[in-house]
């Protein structure tokens, strides 16, 4: 319909005209970028990605908890595929990184505080009795993680029933007498968690079964990770190892002497001779990863290890945290691929670092002073913990928004009681006048739909809707927002009063917000205010939210379509 086209387009420049004519400038904020990384683990990524700083010209600090460096590396007897030496391997990065001028080693040390902020981060770290203090402009964690002991009624009794890092020793050692060995793979359901511990067990059988001929090798298997090399699984195959597939409802069971176990593949019961039994599993997060995570402000994945800020899915806007996590401390992997993270966290934390000065393109939150009553409320609504409380003459405290830390997300603006936050360019008045704007002409007595979308996902849905030429309702008005955070009742409680027949709120996916948890809070919103809609009659169904994906153009067109077709038939609110 042309007509409405033309009548979508000429509200959409009011909106535009409405929201520019309250545009103010504001100040920008320097910041300037210390030109010096610390790098948090002493294993083969963090040694890695110290060498590669220090090559690079920059001053590293290198915090390593245990007294010597080297981490779980220096405990393997060969990797794979070289056949090196796990300990001679790593003993030469290490001896390269102590030579090198440009890295400080600070071993038995653990890092207790970390203040500052992106560029400019200030670090606590207790070395035995004395506290060392620095500042760095990049933080790459290499923490590494750990094997951990079976539990009771695994079988495990570190003699007959091992684990693989202890079989790891034993080969080192020379220590494997056994004639039947099998290897259990637990890989807890997760392949990503668990393709680093199968194909060390692969290693291992190959190794086991290539210095005996006469000894029985049997890998027993839930799924092995389409990462392992093929070509590995076939040399196992060759030295004679056994695979056997079982299902997770049906574990292997360890008797005395055997390994019971039904076998997938053959569809039948199989009893293995046991002599020795290698419980094979994935490795765990270390436990300082937890307290480390909180003092870096870094999320934490449902297992407890670290996750990155992905900043291609992040505010590009604001200035990145600067923050890099490498090797096992993000998820299990194998020596080869920890290099390679190692290498590649040098890298982007040299680039960071090397820019020396950062200006964010857009604005951060800003407190109104005069408005301000002290509660705190916005210092708890922070995800990004940017907001703190300062004292202030009298008996009422004064919120401080650092420039730096604030990633616009607008959470604090939506709750402080005294309204006395603003963010550019989402100020109440801006987002009240493009609503007015929005709903101010219906000469066709169409229903009007108002959508608040969030720019990462229903608004960029609606962007590649149009760009792939799907047309959907021409009555629905979008205004765009940072982040569902900023998703504020009262706004939408405006939009019904100025005539809205049904507002639309699009958010992204649960867990997949770009400002950690700016949806949970919108999603706790919508629900509440339908709540108190359904309570003074007004028909809650007249309010929803949708989660979007931003390469969704056809899940979007669905929803929108589908919310319309439900606004017409409930009719007009006849409230304005």
């Amino acid at each position: 319909d042309p007509d409405a086209a033309k009548r979508k387009a000429l509200d959409l420049i009011r909106m535009g005209v409405a929201k520019a004519a309250l545009l103010k400038p504001e100040k920008g904020v320097e910041v300037e970028v210390t030109p010096a990384v610390l790098v948090i683990g002493g294993g083969i990524a963090g040694l890695t990605a110290a060498l590669s700083v220090a090559k690079g010209g920059l001053p590293v600090k290198l915090v390593e908890k245990e007294e010597q460096l080297g981490g779980q590396v220096a405990r393997l007897h060969t990797l794979y595929p070289t056949g090196e030496s796990g300990r001679e391997f790593i003993e030469a990065r290490v001896r390269a990184v102590e030579a090198h001028p440009q890295v400080e080693v600070l071993t038995g040390s653990r890092v207790v505080d970390v203040s500052g902020s992106p560029g400019r981060y200030e670090i606590a770290v207790q070395q035995g009795g004395e506290r060392i203090q620095f500042v760095v402009g990049a933080v790459v964690v290499a923490i590494g993680a750990e094997e951990k002991v079976p539990e009771p009624g695994s079988g495990y009794d570190g003699e007959r029933v091992i684990t693989q890092l202890e079989l790891e020793q034993a080969l080192e050692g020379g220590r494997v007498d056994a004639c039947n060995v099998a290897l259990i793979l637990d890989g807890g359901g997760n392949s990503q968690y668990s393709a680093a511990t199968a194909a060390a067990a692969v290693k291992n059988s190959i190794l086991l079964s290539g210095a005996d001929e006469e000894r029985q090798v049997s890998v027993l298997f839930r799924d092995l990770s389409s990462d392992l090399a093929r070509g590995q699984i076939e040399e196992a195959r060759q030295h004679g190892v056994r695979f056997v597939r079982y299902d997770a409802r049906r574990p292997p069971q360890i008797t005395s002497d055997r390994v019971e176990v039904f076998d997938e593949m053959r569809n039948e019961e199989v009893s293995l001779p046991g002599d020795l039994v290698v419980l094979a599993r994935p490795l765990a997060p270390r436990p300082d990863a937890a307290p480390l995570a909180r003092l870096l402000r870094l999320p934490v994945d449902a297992r407890g290890f670290l996750v990155e800020p992905n900043q291609r899915l992040r505010p590009g806007k604001y200035i990145p945290e600067g923050l890099f996590v490498c090797g096992s401390a993000h998820f299990p992997v194998d020596v080869r691929e920890s290099v390679f993270q190692g290498y590649r966290a040098a890298g982007r934390a040299l680039r960071y670092v090397s820019a020396r000065r950062m200006v964010p393109v857009a604005p951060p939150a800003r407190v109104v002073e005069s408005l301000c009553i002290g509660c705190g409320t916005c210092v708890e609504a922070c995800p990004f913990q940017a907001i703190s409380m300062m004292e202030r003459e009298g008996t009422l405290g004064l919120s401080k928004i650092d420039p730096v830390l604030c990633k616009g997300c607008g959470n604090c603006v939506v709750v402080c009681p005294a309204k006395a936050i603003v963010m550019e360019p989402y100020t109440d008045p801006q987002l009240i006048a493009q609503v007015e704007a929005a709903l101010g002409a219906n000469p066709d007595g169409e229903p009007r739909i108002l959508g608040l979308f969030c720019e990462w996902s229903g608004y960029a849905a609606a962007d590649l809707a149009g760009a792939e030429g799907r047309s959907y309702a021409s009555n629905m008005r979008i205004l765009r927002l940072g982040c569902s955070a900023r998703f504020d009742p009262y706004l939408v409680l405006w939009a019904f009063l100025k005539g809205a027949d049904g507002v639309l709120l699009g958010a992204c996916e649960p867990g997949q917000c770009h400002y950690v948890e700016g949806n949970e809070w919108a999603e706790a919103r919508v629900e509440q205010l339908r709540g108190l809609l359904k309570e003074t009659g007004f028909d809650p169904r007249r309010l929803r939210l949708e989660w979007f994906k931003p390469d969704d153009a056809e899940g979007f067109v669905e929803a929108v379509n589908a919310f319309t077709d439900d606004i017409e038939y409930l009719g007009p609110t006849n409230i304005a």
